[in-house]
């Protein structure tokens, strides 16, 4: 490996009960991949990754159309099971509700309602808009853990991710695609109140997308970069 290479880090980073999930290391070797878990979104930028792909909506329209953003439409139609799994963000204009009554009356103004899970990651959504402000932070952008999934098969994930069998088949899935069996077994199954194990294997397979970010050989939902109205990209990297 290049010393340059040796320098470059990406992180995949999940959302959890207690805060944030996130696997990282270098861009060509699974040797030195880390997990760690924090409680802020920005203890995640202060350390200083090239680039971050996180399982959350990124960038958000104002008025809201069945099916929810582009991004969520053409994500949703390429995943060919579990396609629940893609829930559609909450109208901009509705992160400045105090509670979930407010915030569904702002959303169905905007042309659809808002459903409860949306609603609970509110705080998360607005905690990585504001980071994206920042002009000195690393490239952030959105994924989702069932598309990378299924990328990695090659086929559909049969199973879902809350059950012993979703398990099975997803670590299988990541030993197959370079993960150390010793670094999965050792954060797994632990009894751990700040995150759940699906949090860390999406975490994990989020990072085994950002190096593929990283040498541009993702796939890109939509092809066309989307814009919101502060210039965020709505674009998923698969």
């Amino acid at each position: 490996m290049k010393e340059n290479e040796q320098k470059i880090l990406v992180a995949g980073v999940d959302g959890s009960k207690g805060g944030w999930v996130c696997v990282s290391g270098n861009l060509n070797s699974n040797d030195n991949t880390k997990f760690d878990i924090f409680n802020h979104f920005e203890e995640i930028i202060e350390k200083k990754f090239s680039l971050i792909l996180v399982d959350m909506p990124i960038g958000l329209d104002e008025e809201l159309m069945k099916g929810g953003r582009v991004v969520d439409r053409e994500a949703r139609g390429m995943l060919l099971k579990n396609k629940s799994s893609i829930f559609n963000p909450p109208s901009r204009l509705a992160l400045k509700a105090k509670d979930y009554q407010e915030a569904n009356k702002i959303n169905k103004e905007q042309g659809m309602g808002l459903s409860k899970q949306s609603w609970f990651l509110f705080k998360k959504i607005k905690e990585i808009d504001t980071i994206l402000e920042i002009k000195n932070r690393p490239e952030i952008f959105e994924s989702h853990p069932e598309l990378v999934f299924q990328v990695m098969k090659g086929g559909a994930i049969e199973t879902k991710k809350n059950t012993q069998e979703g398990l099975k088949e997803r670590i299988d899935i990541l030993k197959e695609n370079g993960f150390d069996k010793e670094f999965i077994e050792k954060f797994i199954n632990k009894k751990n109140s700040f995150y759940k194990n699906d949090d860390f294997i999406d975490s994990c397979s989020l990072f085994w997308s950002a190096k593929r970010v990283i040498k541009n050989n993702e796939i890109q939902i939509p092809n066309k970069i989307i814009r919101d109205v502060k210039g965020i990209i709505m674009q998923m990297k698969i």
